[in-house]
């Protein structure tokens, strides 16, 4: 039987015929189901009984829409489905085309009538959903709670945990398509000292290569390269340059003919005929590596090596655009489903597993350059399950719009849930100008996102942070420095998320899942468990409704003010970051901001004790070289502090781990009514009470991070 198909001008030989998988799975006695990254829409998912199936097949989409079960750039085919009482995930591991149907319905079924007897209840919710996959196999997995934090360690007892990027990788990211040449990279690094703006990490797009040839550099341009890198390294900042899955056919070319010459493999995935594939791209007609053979991921990371090269350097890393992958004049600018991989594998059995496969091998090309000491740093657009271990990626084509400030966050918040903590969105937004107060309320999102880079497109107006006017550039500035002064939370974060996959950026109901009042709410998110971020996301807002869940207290960051839970509006402006710290925390910050994250390194800590209303908090503080693969070794500091019994002690979490941290040079405690003296082994420490703040401050305690002590309040 003929089973070829045709979609305008694009023709699928289809020769194994319909090969479709499909099951339904009714969640009975819950109320939402989340997931299903990516799509621009909604946080919880929404019932599809009058639109399109949400529909999971990576592809490159120009100026996407909100609000829509539309296809993006990655795939996790994923749920999260949350009760008051439990929550369970389900994972429907197929890389093929896949599509969900989703409905809420209060109808009960067989299993919703058993329930309802044993519940003693009229009504039982239930949601229906329908996965199906264009081929595949049925690989399923259930996780089955009761708690989201245990459904999210189940998960990563299956698919693993984050990995621990370099400290670099969560600090500030400056990006646009392009720099113009090495003239320009420079000026933009000497400004961001100028106008004292840490910056981690400036980035270059295609345009810096020699006629988008990836892995080497326009000459004209760029003519010294590993000089421009060595000058952003001696103020501890680094460089990312763009290389994509398209490598232009250029019989000349020693990168192009190495592959297509390769005497052990086939470097390059095949049309059906067996051919080598060509299609178009950035560069002209190319051909695109196939990652989905190992021989082939290989011979791509041997490419990262210094010699192959050339121009490169260890402070230089990578972002893989264009992997879903993207072929300007395929079908969906795409990759046609009947070409064949490894082993002749068609692309539609493999389609959302590619770009995976290729972050892996660029991944694994900088472990191997670096003969297995330095933690790689690759950012993806395309991703698919298991992409969370690799490295971040980000929300895509974004627009300089507030509507797209605030999808935003349910996008981040959605991939967290589904198991990728490591994501971002581009600062400003890709497409377009934005106004100077968007720009400065989207910094002031950003910075307490998992991954911070500010990014725009070619035809876009130059948007540097010195550009609005010296009010806005102190804005903009005032955020950033929020940024690294929170980086030893932050990075205690990635690292719980390394040990057992914790969503970083998560939603309210995560650790309060059962108030169903917060099971909508996508607009607040919290960092980690101690930190509340309620961003400002409409123009000219004077008045600003926040929630804060109960039972514990909450204390402004900024001003020490204590909150009642509850929901609540505050007052407003421009230079206003709402952020609470939630009562029993204690964070650990550095408040001496530099140029970069590296150069802050021996500078001491300020210990940030949020006490709840019993008078007690606890809190982590992980430390290492921020760089290197030591810390499998044990070369780390994870230490466990805790404040009870008018006692604030520090003790090692991990008692094999040894690493010397920096020093301790003030201590704050929030929330307490009187002044109150502190010793240490029976020495006074200096120490201050704000009646206003009802907070205590301690000075110079002469402590390190790392050691283990207690200080003695009296």
């Amino acid at each position: 039987m003929d089973w070829e198909e045709n979609f305008n001008s694009h023709h699928d030989s289809n020769p194994r015929g319909p090969r479709a998988i499909s099951l339904d799975v009714t969640f009975t006695g819950f109320d939402k189901l989340y997931g299903l990254p990516e799509h621009a829409d909604t946080l919880a998912l929404k019932g599809t009984g009058s639109t399109d199936p949400y529909r999971l097949y990576n592809l490159d989409v120009f100026e996407y829409e909100l609000d829509n079960p539309m296809a993006l750039y990655g795939a996790i085919p994923y749920v999260h489905a949350l009760s008051p009482k439990h929550s369970v995930g389900m994972m429907w591991l197929n890389a093929a085309e896949t599509w969900v149907d989703i409905n809420y319905s209060n109808e009960k079924s067989i299993v919703g009538r058993v329930l309802s007897s044993i519940m003693s209840s009229d009504e039982v919710s239930r949601i229906d959903t329908h996965f199906m996959s264009e081929s595949g196999l049925l690989d399923l997995f259930l996780f089955l709670g009761p708690t989201p934090k245990d459904v999210t360690r189940q998960y990563s007892n299956v698919f693993g945990p984050s990995y621990l990027p370099p400290l670099f990788a969560i600090s500030y990211h400056q990006c646009r398509w392009n720099y113009n040449d090495q003239k320009d990279v420079l000026g933009v690094d000497a400004n961001f000292d100028k106008y004292d703006i840490p910056m981690d990490v400036i980035w270059l797009d295609i345009e810096h290569t020699d006629g988008k040839r990836y892995f080497s550099w326009d000459a004209r341009k760029f003519p010294e390269s590993k000089e421009m890198l060595s000058t952003l390294a001696g103020k501890g900042r680094n460089m990312v340059t763009i290389i994509d899955p398209h490598i232009k056919v250029d019989k000349n070319w020693g990168l192009y003919k190495a592959g297509k010459d390769h005497s052990t493999c086939g470097i390059y995935v095949q049309n059906k005929d067996g051919g080598n594939f060509e299609g178009h791209c950035w560069p002209g007609t190319s051909s695109w590596v196939d990652y989905t053979s190992p021989c082939a991921r290989q011979w791509w990371a041997e490419q990262f090596s210094y010699d192959n090269y050339q121009g490169s350097s260890p402070s230089l890393f990578t972002w893989n655009d264009m992997n879903e992958p993207s072929v300007f004049n395929g079908p969906e600018v795409s990759m046609p489903k009947d070409n064949l991989h490894a082993e002749q594998w068609e692309h539609r059995d493999v389609h959302n597993i590619y770009g995976h496969y290729m972050h892996k091998a660029s991944s694994d090309g900088q472990v191997l350059r670096s003969q297995n000491t330095a933690r790689p740093f690759v950012l993806s657009r395309a991703f698919f399950v298991g992409s969370h271990r690799i490295g971040p990626i980000w929300t895509g084509d974004n627009y300089a719009s507030w509507e797209h400030l605030k999808m935003s966050i349910p996008m981040l918040l959605s991939l967290n849930v589904a198991g990728y903590p490591f994501v971002g969105a581009d600062v400003g937004g890709f497409f377009g100008n934005p106004a100077t107060e968007l720009l400065v309320r989207w910094y002031q999102v950003g910075v307490l996102q998992p991954f911070l880079r500010a990014h725009a497109h070619i035809d876009t107006r130059r948007r540097e942070p010195w550009l609005f006017g010296e009010e806005n550039t102190a804005l903009i500035r005032d955020a950033l420095i929020l940024r690294y002064q929170l980086l030893p939370y932050i990075y205690t974060q990635f690292y719980k998320a390394s040990v057992d996959n914790s969503p970083i950026m998560r939603p309210l109901w995560y650790d309060h899942p059962s108030d169903t009042s917060l099971y909508s709410n996508q607009e607040e998110f919290l960092l980690g468990d101690s930190l509340l971020s309620s961003p400002v996301l409409e123009s000219n807002e004077k008045s600003h409704l926040v929630t804060l869940p109960g039972p514990q207290v909450w204390y402004d960051y900024h001003s020490y003010t204590k909150y009642s839970p509850g929901t609540m509006h505050i007052s407003v402006k421009l230079s206003s970051t709402p952020l609470f710290i939630k009562g029993g925390s204690i964070l650990v910050t550095k408040m001496r901001v530099r140029r970069s994250s590296q150069l802050m390194e021996s500078d001491p800590y300020t210990i940030i004790v949020a006490l709840d209303n019993k008078g007690e908090a606890k809190g982590e503080a992980y430390v290492d070289d921020g760089k290197s693969f030591d810390y499998k070794n044990n070369k780390f500091s994870f230490q466990n502090l805790s404040f009870t019994g008018n006692k604030l002690s520090c003790r090692s979490g991990v008692k094999e781990a040894h690493y010397k941290s920096a020093g301790v040079e003030r201590v704050v405690i929030l929330g307490v009514d009187n002044s109150l003296s502190a010793s240490h082994n029976g020495s006074p420490i200096i120490s201050t009470f704000s009646k206003s703040s009802h907070s205590i401050t301690l000075k110079k305690p002469n402590l390190v991070l790392s050691d283990e002590w207690d200080i003695e309040f009296s």
